[in-house]
């Protein structure tokens, strides 16, 4: 699977081409997804590798994170259940939730996020509360709905300190954050909250897009993971009264859910699945030290029975499995036409594709096609019109737009132009 996809996907191939413009002393994020500070701190050195080895520096950085993230999901879960049954049962559930594996498979952050944020948890657990703070920052330089467990730590550290040293790792850290997602979109766009505005875009069948919003994230989230990993997190509460850890680390997931589901109801976030990954983890974890407990408590003939309900799980394990197999086959497929495009450019030639008015391609091509082609986002369109360029996927609905004649069409792309 490491080895399977080449290509990062959509809002990965934007933090390349911002890293790359950074590199090159200038900054224009109109036309990008949502601004993220800590991938784009990367993509920066990494663009001096080139395009192709920029990516392949990236993806890296990705799978080691998601890789990393079932190493300190198993530690976290073993530490809090004592045993190393509640850690294998955690970082199987983390591995086995919803688009989890595929999205750090192919650039996404959530698998850095999901380290950083359970490694913050065990740091504190271990008594070494500015280093989980420095962990929490760097989740908070992944997704916002993380500041506001990032700011109440941070206030518990400085109650607890009370000092100026602490003072001023807290709220320099703290301003550091805000001006990390706020000033770059305002160097690139004129407006620090672009960002905002551009995750407000209504994506159809999304969460966010329901009637009743907040009630459409969890619903939605609710598919993550198994109905076995919520039990097992709900046999965890069971030891909660005399565990606060658990139960901290319950209303934290809670806390994170509800940020996300506020977001899709007033703002209009999106509300997806990737948004919910990391209140999902926590669960993964809770999970883990839940079916321990169960287990270190059950003896003989029960034990035998535990195990052979484990197996009747089986079948709706493969069904899963099945599910997952069918999103990989779409996944592979759009890693093979992404693949194939620097090789269709070479042939098709730059000069003849950006000769013709404005380009056009699909929604979910923009950023790999201003990247290929080391153009702004701004600069590719979705609504083709003339005079104008299409370059985009064979399948796609652009094919045939009126006025627009073929002129190369290969296996996986094809380019169009009024011209």
């Amino acid at each position: 699977m490491l080895l399977v996809f080449h290509e990062a996907t959509y809002d990965p191939t934007a933090w390349l081409i911002w890293g790359r413009q950074i590199a090159g002393g200038t900054l224009d994020t109109v036309g990008g997804p949502t601004w993220k500070p800590l991938p784009v701190l990367l993509t920066t050195p990494f663009s001096l590798a080139g395009d192709s080895g920029a990516m392949w520096l990236w993806l890296v950085v990705a799978r080691v994170g998601g890789l990393l993230s079932l190493i300190v999901a198993y530690r976290l879960a073993a530490r809090l259940g004592g045993s190393r049954v509640a850690g294998v049962v955690a970082a199987v559930a983390l591995l086995l939730a919803a688009e989890y594996q595929l999205n750090w498979l192919r650039g996404n952050s959530e698998g850095l996020l999901v380290m950083f944020s359970l490694l913050a948890v065990l740091r504190h657990l271990d008594g070494h509360r500015r280093q989980a703070f420095g962990c929490a920052a760097a989740a908070a330089l992944m997704r916002p709905d993380v500041w506001p467990l990032f700011g109440l730590y941070g206030l518990w550290l400085l109650w607890r300190a009370r000092d100026l040293r602490t003072a001023a790792l807290v709220f320099g850290a703290g301003g550091a954050v805000l001006a990390s997602w706020l000033v770059p979109e305002y160097i690139g766009s004129g407006d620090f909250f672009r960002g905002v505005t551009r995750a407000q875009e209504v994506v159809p069948g999304s969460p966010g897009s329901a009637d009743r919003a907040f009630f459409g994230v969890f619903a939605n989230g609710a598919q993550s993971l198994s109905y076995g990993v919520y039990a097992g997190a709900v046999l965890s509460l069971v030891v909660a009264p005399r565990d606060r850890r658990l139960v901290a680390l319950a209303a934290g997931a809670t806390m994170l859910m509800c940020v996300v589901a506020a977001g899709a109801t007033g703002p209009g976030f999106t509300g997806s699945l990737r948004y919910v990954t990391l209140p999902a983890s926590l669960v993964c974890v809770l999970s883990g030290v839940g079916w321990a407990w169960l287990a270190g408590r059950l003896r003989g003939r029960a034990r035998v029975g535990l195990a052979v309900a484990a197996l009747a799980a089986v079948p709706g394990v493969a069904l899963s499995v099945d599910r997952y197999g069918e999103d990989v086959d779409r996944a592979y497929a759009t890693d093979r036409r992404l693949s194939a495009l620097p090789g269709f450019i070479e042939r098709a030639g730059r000069e003849e594709i950006l000769g013709c008015g404005r380009l056009y391609t699909g929604p979910f091509s923009t950023q790999v096609v201003a990247y290929r082609l080391d153009i702004l986002q701004r600069d590719v369109g979705i609504r083709p019109a003339a005079p104008g360029t299409i370059l985009d996927a064979t399948d796609s609905p652009l094919e045939g737009s009126p006025g627009f004649v073929r002129k190369l069409r290969e296996s996986q792309w094809t380019l169009q132009s009024t011209c």
